[in-house]
Order: C-alpha cells, then structure tokens, then sequence
C-alpha cells in the first residue's frame, strides 16, 4: 500500500502522516512544503499522480490568501506576512500585492477554492483521498458541494486541523505549529475517520 500526503507546514517534516504510516504499515510520499498555496499542492499533486496512483491521498488544505508565482522557470510560494523571500525584481509587486490583502478578497479566495479544490475532488475519480482545512473553513459560500466523505468537515471551522487541535487542549507555537502530542491526536483522528467511513 503506498500513501501520498501534500500540504504546507502543518504536514511537512515529521507530522501525523508519519504516524498514520507507521500505523497502517504502509510506505508513503510526503511532499509537503512549508509556506506553499493550494495552487503548489495541487501542481505537485498531479505532477505526481502522472507516473504513480498511490492507494490513498491524504491532503491538508494550505490558507486561502497564498498564491504561487513562476519567475525564470522557478516557482515561488507567497504569502501575506510581508516576508516572502522573493527576487529583487519581484519585491516591488509582492509589496503591492500585500497591501491588497484585505477581508474582502480573503473572502473571495474562499469562494474560489471552494469550487478549485471541489474540481480536483473530481478530478481524482476513484483515487481514495481524505482532505481537510489546516486553518480555515469553506466561509461566505451560497452553496455545499457534495463532497461525499472524502472532506473532514469542510464548512466547519472547528473541524479544522488548527481549531479542533485546539479544542482538544493542545497548545501550538506562535506560527500555529502543534508540537508531537497534537500531531499523533490529529493522526488518529485521520485513520479513524479514515476507518469509519470506510475510504480504503
């Protein structure tokens, strides 16, 4: 059985998904990276899935305001903190781009991955997978799609890897991080999720 993991931060290094493959015995790929966007994951995904069809595919979904840019045939992950180590002749359109980081557009970039992460649901066809929101939920949606149960709770912020960490009484890092203890509590709830919806 072979297992491939994406994500930002949250999964990348040791994580959950090394738990949740020591515990089903399984070999497994993670190409999680800190910082990305959910643009990189998807790409790196199906960069993958070209040449290998894992048995399962387990996502955790990055921030709604990250993007992706590709400057000299290399790509870059930014976000909104202001600190992206991005080329000098990039700098003046990721200063601008900060600026416009408001409320609003985090609003409409829920909306629009929403329907993106929706479509790549679609596109992995019978490829069993599990996703979920590391920080946010789906919010200021007019509709639900039908996720089956491929989703852990989608449009439900305390649901999210971060929140429902936190109920739980773990405490994370001032970047969100949770340290050992939240990552194995996270990977059993992904393997019983996993169990009792039956997706492999």
């Amino acid at each position: 059985m072979l297992l491939y993991a994406n994500g930002d931060s949250h999964t990348v290094s040791w994580s959950f998904i090394d738990v949740i493959g020591e515990n089903f015995g399984t070999e497994f790929v993670n190409q999680a990276i800190g910082g990305c966007s959910n643009t990189s994951i998807i790409r790196r995904t199906r960069d993958y899935l070209k040449h290998t069809t894992p048995d399962l595919i387990i996502i955790g979904w990055s921030t709604w305001e990250r993007e992706e840019w590709q400057y000299n045939n290399k790509f870059y992950n930014v976000n909104s903190s202001g600190h992206d180590a991005l080329p000098t002749q990039l700098q003046d359109q990721y200063k601008s781009w900060v600026t416009k980081q408001t409320q609003k557009t985090l609003n409409q970039k829920s909306k629009y991955w929403h329907t993106k992460i929706f479509e790549f649901h679609q596109e992995l066809g019978s490829i069993p997978h599990v996703f979920f929101n590391c920080m946010y939920n789906f919010f200021n949606t007019k509709y639900q799609y039908p996720w089956g149960k491929c989703f852990i709770g989608p449009y439900d912020n305390d649901q999210s890897y971060y929140h429902w960490l936190k109920t739980q009484g773990c405490e994370a890092d001032e970047w969100y991080h949770y340290k050992a203890d939240g990552h194995r509590l996270w990977a059993n709830r992904v393997m019983q999720y996993i169990k009792d919806n039956h997706i492999i």
